[in-house]
């Protein structure tokens, strides 16, 4: 009894060593780095002679599906980008110059910043304003990079038309901020035209493409204005029961193909390893390993706390530093006032220009000029200008027509108008007429002082929104420079009569 019994526990021995060295084989082949961690306190039963079950392999990540995109986010993505936009892109890269190929990046760029803002007014509730002025900014940066490229591109003489005709359409995607964006894009559209037309009959019948490019641009404007009219016809459509933009968070681009599957699932965990050796190394404080990588894993604000080391302070600036083992304490340097930011008026100056371009003469940003004169003149031509600010323009001869928008203290000297004098939101303006006008159309502009000649006294004036104009009659009998100032009524009666509204300026009397 004793000899079995001494046999049954060698047995026994022998195949504790067999499942030992089994597990020790597996862990190195497998590398400890695929063992999970274990506690110090959980120990291997001595006495267990079974292996270890391996734990079933984790499920796949359950992927959501992708939230579906609203109808007008697709009609654009049909009917704008891929209807348009794309040939367009397309027919550029096959015929063009480099720089209009830039260009037309630049285009497209704007485009998927457009699109960019769509989804996202899909999505949320309109911000109020100084959100929406920071939402709107890239879209703006987007814009002048297209005008910035025609500046830049001025040597390229047989590609300037083409540039322009970009520069004039690019800000077409600025709709987004106008109460009709339907009749906006079409103004951008009819102001592309003007160069689009020389383009075509230049052109035409040398190398077609030009003429195809131009109305690919034609088309894609066309076809942009008409999904505006369908899905935001009073200006951008928000969500009203959207989230907040801050809230939103972007999905991937569903302009692109489905997303890819997702990864396999990780091998199975091995065996678990043996106890490890009790350490005589502290722990690090406050977690350790996991702390040291949490913090890391913070980003830039793990170096927040961190104190700025000044120049002087500096050992590899300093030989005389190294000599000594200490470096010497130093007064804290006050804080430098912050540079004041450019005042929005300098942000994006504009070159100025005065040309005659076929029959308009374009007279822009000019500022502080007081002896611009356009003496070439001829009865089709028109004078525009825009953006002025300062200055004054005499204008000699008889001319078709007269404009001035958004300008600032600009005067100008006329001598005989066939058709109007156009004054659009420009402010302190002098116009003074010396042979005959039909009419002046003044709109949306405050303060302003207008001459009128003996040749004009039967002018027809009208106003818009306008203020503290003010106009001057000769006086009859008189020498010629004898005025008499009349002020235009801003307050009127409105009364109902028959049925009808009948309106009438208000006199004061007393």
């Amino acid at each position: 009894m004793a000899s079995t019994g001494g046999l049954h526990s060698l047995a026994t021995i022998i195949k504790r060593l067999e499942a030992a060295t089994s597990r020790l084989e597996d862990l190195a082949a497998l590398g400890q780095t695929n063992a999970p961690q274990v506690s110090g306190a959980t120990m291997i039963s001595p006495q267990s002679n079974e292996p270890t079950p391996v734990p079933p392999p984790p499920p796949p990540p359950s992927t959501a599906a992708p939230a579906e995109l609203p109808r007008s986010l697709i009609v654009f993505d049909e009917q704008v980008v891929t209807g348009k936009l794309k040939p367009f892109v397309k027919l550029t890269g096959s015929f063009a110059s480099q720089s209009v190929i830039d260009q037309v990046a630049l285009v497209e760029k704007e485009f998927t910043r457009l699109r960019e803002l769509l989804q996202l007014a899909a999505a949320c509730k309109q911000p109020d304003k100084s959100t929406l002025e920071g939402i709107l900014l890239p879209l703006s940066k987007d814009i002048e990079a297209v005008a910035r490229a025609k500046e830049a591109n001025r040597k390229d003489r047989d590609w300037n038309h083409h540039h322009t005709v970009l520069s004039e359409g690019a800000p077409a995607v600025g709709w987004v901020v106008s109460p009709k964006p339907g009749p906006y894009i079409q103004d951008i559209k009819e102001a592309t035209e003007f160069y689009g037309n020389r383009i075509i009959k230049e052109f035409k019948e040398k190398e077609p493409k030009h003429v195809e490019w131009v109305r690919g641009w034609y088309g894609l404007l066309d076809e942009l204005r008409k999904y505006v009219m369908e899905f935001h016809t009073t200006g951008l459509t928000w969500n009203a029961k959207g989230v907040s933009t801050t809230d939103y968070k972007p999905s991937g681009s569903t302009m692109a193909a489905g997303a890819p599957p997702p990864p396999p699932p990780p091998p199975p965990p091995g065996p678990p390893p043996p106890p490890p050796a009790p350490s005589t190394a502290t722990p690090a404080a406050g977690g350790g390993v996991a702390a040291v990588f949490a913090e890391l894993n913070r980003g830039s604000e793990v170096t927040k706390g961190l104190k700025k080391v000044d120049k002087s302070e500096m050992t590899h600036k300093n030989p005389a530093l190294r000599a000594g083992s200490t470096v010497p304490a130093t007064p804290p340097t006050p804080k430098k006032p912050t540079k004041p930011a450019k005042p929005q008026s300098l942000a994006g100056k504009k070159p100025a220009k005065f040309a005659l371009e076929g029959s308009k003469w374009v007279i822009e940003y000019q500022e502080n000029e007081s002896g611009l004169t356009v003496d070439e003149t001829d009865i089709q031509h028109t004078i525009n200008l825009y953006g002025c600010k300062n200055s004054t323009v005499v204008v000699k001869g008889k001319v078709n027509a007269v404009t001035l928008v958004n300008c600032t203290k600009t005067s100008v000297l006329i001598e005989s108008v066939i058709s109007a004098v156009s004054i659009t939101n420009s402010p302190s303006f002098q116009v003074q007429i010396t042979g005959s006008a039909p009419t002046v159309q003044l709109d949306n502009t405050d303060s302003g002082v207008l001459y009128l000649s003996k040749g004009c006294l039967a002018t027809e004036i009208t106003t818009a929104k306008c203020s503290a104009i003010n106009i001057n009659l000769p006086v009859e009998g008189e020498e010629d420079g004898i005025f008499n100032e009349h002020p235009v009524p801003e307050m009127f009666k409105t009364v109902i009569k028959d049925g009808k509204l009948v309106t009438t300026a208000v006199e004061h009397t007393g």
